[in-house]
């Protein structure tokens, strides 16, 4: 057989072989990659008890910018290497500021705590300027991905799929459409499932996360035999193989 006969042989082969590709995509109910989402439904980040927060405040005079921001917090600081250093929130919500003394911050944003310090320090201080950050937010990624571990975020925002992807992405034998996210509220641990198969996880109050929340990809059936990523290619390569042979022998 000459080549024009295994040319559309070849084509066969390889739509037959991107047949399963659609299984390994999210949010395959999504018809076209178009279309709008509110974002309205994002919850602002609120700080919680265990939360490191930097408090930068900036006045006029030079001498009161550096009481209130040392090289080293010095009001229940969070001090050790490689943890980040800040103002601790205690377990019942309050920092200690100097000039100000005890603030309660728990479940209010950084903008919100920025406008109360603010208020405060113009009893005493004028022109002040005051910035909030929470330094310590943090999430786990585990189980069926790349590379399982724990991730600092810069922003104030982060999703489902930024910690996926800082985890290197699912693994080809992932439940896709199963995925635990573990959180604490007030002292409770909750835990629900999304679907990163069903775009309806795009409004989900667990598709942005918070601090300290855990993400559990659950192996599909097949992990038992992606021990590896040479065993998780090995068919592909099979495959290569055999339209090679396969081809070799039709043009003879």
């Amino acid at each position: 057989m000459n080549l024009k006969f295994s040319l559309p042989l070849l084509l066969a082969l390889i739509i037959c072989a991107g047949c399963g590709a659609r299984k390994l995509t999210y949010f395959n109910d999504i018809a076209a990659a178009t279309g709008t989402d509110s974002l309205h439904r994002m919850q602002q980040l609120k700080i919680q008890p265990g939360d490191i927060l930097q408090i930068t405040i900036t006045t006029l005079d030079k001498e009161i910018s550096q009481m209130f921001n040392p090289n080293i917090a010095t009001s229940s600081p969070a001090a050790g290497g490689g943890i980040e250093q800040g103002y601790l929130v205690d377990s019942v919500g309050i920092i200690t500021l100097p000039l100000i003394g005890k603030i309660n911050v728990k479940d209010k944003t950084t903008a919100a705590i920025n406008d109360l310090v603010s208020l405060e320090l113009d009893k005493t201080v004028r022109s002040t300027y005051v910035s909030t950050r929470l330094v310590n937010f943090r999430v786990s990624v585990l189980g069926d991905v790349a590379r399982p571990g724990s991730f600092r975020i810069g922003a104030e925002r982060a999703s489902i799929l930024d910690a996926l992807s800082m985890a290197g992405d699912l693994n080809i034998s992932a439940k896709r459409d199963d995925i635990m996210i573990i959180r604490e509220v007030n002292g409770i641990k909750k835990y629900t499932s999304v679907n990163l198969n069903n775009s309806t996880t795009l409004s989900s109050d667990y598709y942005y996360l918070r601090n300290n929340d855990v993400i559990y990809v659950k192996p599909g059936p097949d992990r038992k035999f992606a021990t590896s990523k040479t065993v998780q290619l090995l068919p592909a390569i099979i495959g290569v193989i055999s339209l090679i042979t396969t081809i070799v022998i039709l043009n003879k």
